[in-house]
């Protein structure tokens, strides 16, 4: 039977594991910036999260790789990324509790990439993407056709709260901006759903 765990918890392992790889990162060298369900905690209010997400560079993704491991954390490795898994767990069984995601795989990525701000998160100086630059990473999972529906739905509703705590015309902007580097017509919907989330209409994705 398995044990759940409260939200103080989750968060108190997300802490821990944001510690590790920010030691990983200096170890490594590697530049870095924080995504994820923890920069939309940042940006609006704390949510618990599975995972910790990063955007790394690809050429330093097999230094981190290999630093992680000496940690005795799993890895196993994909196209444009890397998953962390706890010291000795079974990746097909487990859950990941990092991504790591090489911010070259695609143009989006690597926009959101340079816009980045100096944060404190669960307690650690980090980097983390700026919110217009959060809420279009957020979009392209919330239109992707390979995410499960209701992880995209997770997606929209992390846009709805990051816009509901601070979103001005330069974050507007940023998100647009970023939004032109994925498909065509792209700029538009990210602008309709802004629309229709800041005036509590309902969401199409």
């Amino acid at each position: 039977m398995g044990v759940a765990l409260t939200t103080y918890e989750v968060m108190d392992e997300r802490a821990k594991m944001l510690g590790v790889l920010l030691d990983v990162f200096t170890e490594a060298k590697a530049p870095h910036c924080l995504i994820g369900g923890l920069a939309v905690g940042y940006h609006s209010r704390p949510r618990a999260t599975v995972d910790v997400d990063f955007l790394i560079s690809k050429r330093h993704s097999r230094r981190v790789a290999s630093t992680i491991e000496e940690r005795g954390y799993v890895i196993t490795k994909h196209q444009g990324m890397m998953r962390v898994y706890p010291p000795g767990a079974d990746s097909d069984q487990a859950e990941a509790i990092a991504d790591l995601v090489e911010w070259e795989a695609n143009p989006t990525l690597r926009e959101a990439s340079r816009a980045t701000e100096d944060a404190v998160v669960l307690g650690h100086p980090v980097r983390v993407v700026q919110r217009g630059a959060l809420v279009a990473l957020k979009f392209q999972a919330a239109v992707s056709q390979t995410r499960r529906i209701e992880d995209r739905y997770i997606d929209v509703g992390d846009i709805g709260r990051i816009m509901r705590t601070k979103f001005d015309a330069e974050d507007r902007a940023l998100a647009l901006r970023i939004a032109e580097c994925m498909h065509p017509g792209a700029r538009d919907e990210l602008a309709q759903m802004m629309d229709d989330l800041g005036n509590n209409r309902p969401v199409k994705i």
